[in-house]
């Protein structure tokens, strides 16, 4: 019994394939978001936009208790909510280490949606650039 079995052991089927499904459109969404911070015109609806998206799967995550999901979801929340008060802090280094972030949340997508187990996270998503 995989991640997916579990959660809807402990939770109704609809709140669990609710979650799936805004997930699956929430990681979709976010690399085209994160390529294009790249560009000043635009820049802090992407931020704002990308802030939300974090924050709405650290909220779904908690309710589940999905521990994994969640720190990692607050991280990158914080981290955008630091780039809402500076947005000069994105640079390469910023947008590769978002990429990562997303690539790591689209990775637990499909293992949860398979009702697989949930994988380690990637070991250089823990170091946040400046």
């Amino acid at each position: 019994m995989g991640i997916r079995k579990r959660l809807e052991e402990q939770f109704d089927y609809d709140i669990v394939d609710e979650f799936l499904d805004h997930l699956d459109v929430m990681t979709e969404a976010m690399e085209p978001l994160i390529v294009a911070l790249e560009k000043e015109e635009g820049r802090r609806e992407r931020i704002d936009e990308l802030f939300r998206i974090f924050h709405n799967i650290k909220s779904a995550s908690s309710f589940l208790k999905i521990e994994r999901v969640y720190l990692l979801a607050e991280l990158a929340e914080e981290t955008m909510q630091r780039l809402r008060n500076d947005p000069s802090h994105i640079g390469e280094a910023m947008v590769d280490w978002l990429l990562l972030v997303s690539d790591q949340f689209r990775t637990w997508y499909v293992q949860m949606a398979d009702d697989g187990e949930l994988g380690n996270i990637n070991p250089e998503i823990l170091n946040v650039p400046e």
